[in-house]
Formats: structure tokens, sequence, C-alpha cells
């Protein structure tokens, strides 16, 4: 089933409009998506703190989780919101609905802190409405910078969100050198 879901997500990809990424300037109030990967208890601490960064930094912030089950705890909110399984149809396509409310809002910047190849969340990248994405190098050519993550053992201890900390940080060092450079 897996490379049915994968074949569907590449043809409706490749079928996706060409896009024109404009760079983000860090230094004037942006509109920023961030795009993660949810923790069961769906509490995402590490990507709250995250979200207070950016808040602190004048911009305006909306984030977009997903959990790998049917019932979502956590409401519904204009700057907050968790998937499930539930959200998307059979196919793994995302209901119409969410296409509708990811594709309502157009976003200066959209920070991809997915750590792991999720289609549910390549999907939320593909269909979001933003100047210019940012995130890990997964290999399918949703974004318009790529990061690149170590390679990290189980020994190590790195939990999800260590990764998506880590990642976020890699993410703003490069946004802000190549901001300096201009």
């Amino acid at each position: 089933m897996k490379k049915l879901y994968q074949f569907i997500f590449d043809y409706l990809r490749k079928r996706m409009p060409a896009r024109n990424p404009r760079f983000p300037h860090l230094d004037q109030p942006l509109k920023v998506m961030i795009i993660y990967e949810s923790d069961v208890l769906e509490r995402n601490d590490a990507i709250k703190s995250i979200r207070q960064d950016l808040l602190k930094r004048q911009m305006d912030v909306t984030m977009w989780g997903y959990v790998e089950k049917k019932e979502i705890t956590t409401l519904i909110l204009p700057q907050s919101r968790i998937l499930g399984t539930n959200d998307y149809t059979w196919w793994g396509k995302p209901t119409s609905d969410v296409i509708t409310d990811l594709q309502a809002e157009h976003y200066d910047l959209m920070i991809d802190l997915t750590t792991h190849p999720l289609l549910p969340l390549r999907y939320l990248a593909m269909y979001a409405d933003a100047d210019f994405k940012v995130g890990l190098n997964l290999g399918e050519g949703l974004h318009d910078m790529l990061i690149s993550l170590p390679d990290l053992t189980p020994e190590q201890g790195e939990e999800v969100q260590t990764e998506a900390s880590w990642l976020y940080n890699q993410i703003m060092q490069y946004l802000t050198t190549i901001k300096s450079n201009d």
C-alpha cells in the first residue's frame, strides 16, 4: 500500500504549478507556518518553545502537526492544529477540508521541522501556500532550501523533538547568515 500512496503523492507533486520562491527577510514581520511531527500525547514542548522564539522575533506563527492516531485531543485553533489519520482519505491524501484550510492563508515562510519522511506531512508541505519553504532534505523537491541532518544512532537517545529543535536552530542560522550577506 505504501508504494501506491507514494505513487499518488509523486503524481500530484508533478502536477503542482512551478514555484517562484522569494527569500524572506527576517528583520521584517513575517507570517510563518511550522509543520512538525507531533508527539503521541500532543504536548510538543519543543515546538511550543520554537513558536515562542519566533513570536519574540515579531513573527505571526501558525503551527500544523501530525500524529499517527485517529482521535486528536488538541483543539483546532486558528494558530495551531494537529491532524490525525481521520484527516486523510483512504488514499493517503488530506481531505478537501484540510486542503481548503491549509491554502486559506498565505505565508512568507514555511519551516518544515519534519525529521522523518511522513507522507501526511509531505502533503502539508506540498499544499502550503508559502513564498519560501525550508526543511530537511528528504529528496522530494518540496522545499526551496534544504538542510541535511547528521546520522543519529539510537544510542545517542535523540528524540523527534530534539531533532526538530536542532533542525530549527540550523534553519534559523542559515536564514540569518544568508540575510546578513544580502
